[in-house]
This record gives structure tokens, C-alpha cells and sequence, in this order.
């Protein structure tokens, strides 16, 4: 005996075939979106860059990223995401944010030169009046924390709320508190969230005026190299503190924007841990590393 519908098989059976055809539009739609995806540019001998990394700046303490500077598309990225989302005190590199945010405020212009107190400072070629291009080069610790003070805490906040940097957390001194732990800081962002940061400050996505932008760009410009296709500049910045209360550990950082014929990339290192070298023997190795795959003209 031939089977007896029951009442509603037919609607079932007819949404049924609606439902099939809808999903399997969708994904045609999603395939063809994925092929018509752009494609970004790439970044040099990948297995070079890889291999040299672990020679010279890796380990399990350590997270190297590549991304493009317009849209922010990670290209290339050294360990796994708990290591590279891990967050860790900016130290010296936070002189960026500093620098930026008075800047735009009007705390202080190019050439305002700030005096030096005469009080014994760690580095030699601090004990001297500067001006912001000066203390930039020279990386004057006491003339960011004089600064920073200028700036104040309330100005600070609002400005890290609206650039989504790190942690946010302004807890500990006053005119220290990127330095980790160590020194009373909890300021901390990810290596991952310092290129998200830096791919907003080089693309004009920061809520600052574009006066600011362009002085801070001008204060990183460290380093321009010819190569077989044209120019290549690299602005950049490094740093070093502890980043254990006790000091048993430390992080470097080297981070930055590299530009070629064919590339804008903005990048960041860091390795933490108990050999952590500091900023600028991180940044000399970094550029030879880049060098070797590919990224930019050996120097």
C-alpha cells in the first residue's frame, strides 16, 4: 500500500529544497569572494627570515610580526598567537606616544628645548639642554619623564582610550609608568596591539592632527638604503626594561615601519625573558635579519 502523506509534508519537503538551494549559493558567493581576494605583496624569503630569526632574535620567548601598513593584514608572524598577544611594558618605544600626544596638544613644539636640571644622569650624553629631536636621538630618559609630566595623567588616558593601546592601565609613577613592573608600571600592550597601533599612527587612522604625525614620522626616520629596485627607508624605535617585579626577566623592543618600491610594512620584535638584550642590539640584529631575506638592501 502505497504510503499516506500526513498533513504539511509537502511545505516541509519544499523549504527543505529552498533551504539546500540557498546554502549552496552562499557558498558559491563565498568562494568566488575568496578568489577575488587581493592578494598582499610578499615580504622577501620567508624561509631565510625564519631561519635567521631563530639564529639571531628567536625563541620561545620571542614574537616577530609583519604587516601591511594600509590595511593591516598580518603578513608574516614568529610563534603562536599566546606568545604574540602575551602583553608586555612598551619601555622606551612608548617615547612614540609621548612625543605624539604633546605634540598634538601643544605641551611642546619641535623646537622647544627643555633644560637639563644638572642633576648625574646614566648616560653621559644626557647631561646636556635639548630640544625633541635631540632627546630623540639620544634617547634622553629624564627629558620624556619631564614631558610626560607636562602631559598629565588625565590627558594620557583619554588619549590611549581613543588610540585602543594596550592595557590602558596609567597605574604607578607618574613620569615612568611604560617602564614595567620593575619601576611600578602596569602599562602593557601585545606585540600584536603595538603594529596595530603603529599601522593606525603611519595610515592616519590616530585621532591627531596630522602635524603630529608627520613630526613623529620624521623623528623615527632612522635609516635610508638604495637597492636594485629604488629607495628604502626604515623609521623605527627600540627599548628595554624589566618586565618581572624582581627584574628576572627583561623584554626588548624594535618596532617600526619599513618602505620599499613594492612594500609598506609595519613591524614589531620583541623577546622577553631572562636574556632579553637590549633595544639597540635588538634593532642592529632586526635589520640585519631583514637584510638577509630580503626585506631591504644589505647595508
Amino acid at each position: 500500500m502505497p504510503g499516506v502523506g500526513l498533513p504539511g509534508d509537502g511545505n516541509r519537503v519544499k523549504t527543505a529544497l529552498v533551504n539546500r538551494r540557498l546554502a549552496a549559493a552562499v557558498l558559491i558567493v563565498l568562494a568566488l569572494g575568496a578568489c577575488a581576494r587581493p592578494k598582499s605583496a610578499p615580504v622577501g624569503n620567508t624561509d631565510q627570515l625564519e631561519t635567521d630569526i631563530d639564529q639571531h632574535m628567536g625563541g620561545e620567548g620571542a614574537c616577530v610580526i609583519l604587516a601591511d601598513a594600509k590595511t593591516g593584514v598580518v603578513l608574516y608572524q614568529y610563534n603562536t598567537d599566546k606568545v604574540c598577544k602575551a602583553r608586555l611594558p612598551p619601555c622606551a618605544t612608548f617615547n612614540i606616544v609621548t612625543a605624539l600626544i604633546g605634540l598634538d596638544s601643544g605641551a611642546i613644539t619641535p623646537k622647544t628645548v627643555v633644560k637639563w636640571d644638572g642633576s648625574p644622569q646614566p648616560v653621559k650624553a644626557w647631561e646636556t639642554d635639548a630640544d625633541l629631536a635631540q632627546a630623540w636621538k639620544s634617547g634622553i630618559g629624564w627629558w620624556f619623564q619631564k614631558l610626560a609630566a607636562d602631559v598629565r595623567h588625565d590627558r594620557y588616558q583619554a588619549a590611549l582610550n581613543s588610540f585602543g593601546y594596550g592595557d590602558r592601565d596609567l597605574a604607578g609613577p607618574p613620569n615612568d609608568f611604560w617602564d614595567g613592573p620593575q619601576a611600578g608600571g602596569k602599562l602593557a600592550l601585545s606585540t600584536h596591539e603595538q603594529v596595530d597601533f603603529l599601522r593606525k599612527l603611519f595610515s592616519g587612522g590616530l585621532p591627531v592632527g596630522p602635524a603630529a604625525t608627520t613630526a613623529v614620522d620624521g623623528l623615527m626616520q632612522d635609516e635610508t638604503r638604495t637597492g636594485k629596485n629604488g629607495k628604502y627607508v626604515m623609521a623605527d624605535s627600540s627599548g628595554a626594561c624589566a618586565s618581572a617585579p624582581d627584574g628576572s626577566t627583561s623584554v626588548a623592543w624594535w618596532v617600526g615601519r619599513l618602505t620599499s618600491p613594492t612594500r609598506d610594512i609595519v613591524f614589531a620584535a620583541t623577546i622577553n625573558g631572562e636574556t632579553a638584550p637590549p633595544g639597540q642590539e635588538l634593532q642592529d640584529t632586526g635589520k640585519d635579519v631583514f637584510a638577509d631575506a630580503g626585506l631591504w638592501p644589505q647595508g
